[in-house]
């Protein structure tokens, strides 16, 4: 191989696998909280549950060490030293991602956090690919010289990777891929899933043929399956229709009875408070002094976690939600969520709710 064709095989294989990794890394390190929730489903699926409570840790550390491998490589920092760990990362993930695709089914990889939906075949294809780029890579550029820049380089990736992460930290994602995102109607979305769930419940009315003795259904408002001499009646009953699984209908809200209440809060007109508690621990401090400043008697309060607890601590009705689909609506541990006319019109965590 010559000199130019090993140079020009270096710099697209380095723009490849080194814009896979940043794109992958940066998607990660934007919604680190996002990313635990795939990290978490992966631990339970391998009965590491004893992890569970270093989720975010490993979620920062899957992020940041992709976009700091594909900065690297994508500038050509240390590049033979990167291929070689972005090969160790693909050659090792290559194994979970058909392992999630076989005996350990696990859904949604997220391998590109909430930006782009892999399925695990789809991300093992993928890395299938990439690894023997990234080894070709690391063969190619071995006798490189390392530029003199490349500490500097190493240095500013670091502090981008963690500084990403931090924010979404600290604040809120960057950017949401979440489908809670700001200006969506959830009054509406909710009000769709209701519907397609009640239009998916018919009443049906079973006869029988007496000549055949054949089973007949009817709906339940027929009338001339009763005029006719040959049927005999036998039972009433409804009958639940499978519905495609739409992608709002995890978002339910219960009172302290164990009541659906979710469209009536979506109703309320005008901008309205939603004070979100992921964790209630957190309910202290001055994240406690900033929801008491907030919320008022229009608020909705809800929480994942001891409803009970939350409404004497605030003395104030608190509402249970799905765990999951909390952290899916807002990140922060304690949140605020403003609807406008069921409209999502602002996200904020609650100690910055006054600072924008």
């Amino acid at each position: 191989m010559s000199a130019r064709v090993r140079h020009i095989a270096t710099i697209l294989l380095s723009l490849i696998v080194g814009g896979t990794f940043i794109f992958s890394g940066f998607v990660k390190s934007v919604d680190p909280v996002g990313t635990s929730i795939f990290v978490e489903k992966y631990l339970a699926t391998y009965s590491l549950e004893v992890l569970m409570p270093m989720a975010i840790l490993i979620a920062v550390v899957l992020g940041a060490m992709e976009l700091m491998l594909g900065i690297l490589l994508f500038v050509g920092a240390y590049r033979s030293r990167a291929a070689c760990g972005a090969t160790l990362f693909l050659a090792i993930f290559t194994i979970i991602t058909l392992l999630s695709a076989t005996i350990l089914p696990i859904g949604d990889c997220g391998c590109f956090g909430d930006a782009v939906k892999l399925t695990p075949w789809q991300t093992f294809y993928k890395n299938l690919a990439l690894l023997p780029m990234s080894v070709a890579l690391w063969l190619l550029s071995r006798r490189e010289s390392t530029p003199r820049w490349s500490v500097e380089v190493l240095l500013l990736s670091i502090l981008f990777a963690l500084g990403v992460n931090g924010v979404a930290l600290r604040f809120l994602p960057l950017i949401d891929f979440m489908p809670y995102k700001v200006g969506l109607n959830l009054r509406d979305e909710v009000a769709a899933v209701n519907e397609a769930e009640s239009s998916s419940v018919r009443s049906v009315l079973l006869f029988e043929n007496i000549a055949t003795g054949e089973s007949v259904e009817y709906p339940s408002d027929a009338v001339d399956c009763w005029m006719d001499e040959n049927l005999e009646y036998v039972d009433a009953y409804t009958v639940h229709d499978d519905v495609e699984p739409m992608t709002f209908d995890d978002f339910r809200v219960y009172n302290a009875e164990g009541e659906d209440i979710t469209i009536s809060l979506l109703e309320r007109e005008g901008g309205v408070v939603w004070l979100c508690i992921n964790d209630v621990d957190a309910l202290a401090g001055v994240r406690l002094k900033a929801a008491k400043s907030i919320i008022d008697d229009s608020s909705v309060i809800v929480t994942s976690g001891d409803a009970g607890r939350v409404t004497s601590i605030l003395d104030k009705p608190c509402y249970a939600i799905d765990a999951m689909t909390l952290r899916s609506f807002i990140r922060a541990a304690v949140g605020v969520v403003v609807i406008d006319d069921g409209v999502i019109s602002l996200k904020r965590d609650v100690r910055d709710y006054n600072l924008f």
